[in-house]
């Protein structure tokens, strides 16, 4: 069962896997760390692309339970502006174990140009960072069943729409909700919608599903934190 499984991930991530990895083993791909720099002591076990240096390490920051582990961020031509996902190779390891991957996409649709971290100032580029290692804590709390399980789920719409909700929720539990706020409006004021399902459904109508939050639904998220820290729980 679990040859099955692996051959099921291996056809839905290998083309990803082998950019990512051709990336990784690539010369000068890491930012250089400066002394004295109090940001430096996140940048263990990561290799980060120089000119998104600061944002990444500030996103960091804000999760020290990830500072042993392995993430690469890559930079690569890829439709979706951000993704994150568990390294094939890493996929049987125990957590903790893991090695991750950020794809930055430097090269998309023009329909979606806005969106490409490049393109987005500080502030939002910190807020959709915050989001991808929400996504990191989210895959290193599961072992390898769960994992695969969150893979094959990804065929439902539904099944997606609660996880990036979810997985926005542990990026404001994480102290980063006006960061991600100020993303979210400029997502809305950029595609020109009131509610945001991603990439995948750019070219459909509005559909009023908020499989990612909504700047109202943040602010109210925040608000709940600020009363009672820890408590916040998954509604919509």
């Amino acid at each position: 069962m679990k040859k099955v499984i692996l051959s099921v991930v291996t056809i839905l991530w290998f083309k990803s896997f082998v950019h990512a990895e051709n990336w990784i083993n690539s010369p000068g791909k890491n930012a250089p760390l400066l002394p004295g720099d109090s940001l430096n002591q996140y940048a263990h076990n990561k290799q980060i692309p120089g000119e998104f240096r600061l944002p990444i390490l500030t996103a960091l920051s804000h999760f020290p339970e990830l500072k042993e582990i392995h993430i690469n961020f890559v930079v690569e031509k890829a439709y979706t502006p951000l993704s994150t996902r568990p390294a094939f190779r890493s996929m049987v390891k125990r957590r903790g174990h893991r090695t991750y991957i950020v794809t930055i996409s430097d090269q998309t649709i023009d329909t979606l140009s806005h969106l490409l971290y490049k393109n987005l100032n500080f502030t939002e580029q910190v807020g959709i960072m915050g989001h991808e290692l929400s996504h990191v804590v989210d895959f290193n709390n599961k072992n390898f069943f769960q994992s695969t399980g969150n893979v094959i789920g990804h065929l439902s719409k539904r099944f997606v729409d609660k996880m990036e909700y979810k997985t926005d929720l542990i990026c404001i539990q994480h102290g980063l909700g006006k960061y991600l706020e100020t993303y979210s409006l400029h997502v809305r004021k950029t595609m020109h919608v009131s509610y945001w399902r991603g990439v995948d459904h750019v070219f459909e109508k509005d559909d009023h599903i908020e499989r990612y939050m909504n700047p109202a639904t943040i602010e109210r998220y925040m608000q709940l934190a600020a009363f009672s820290p820890g408590e916040s729980t998954i509604k919509k």
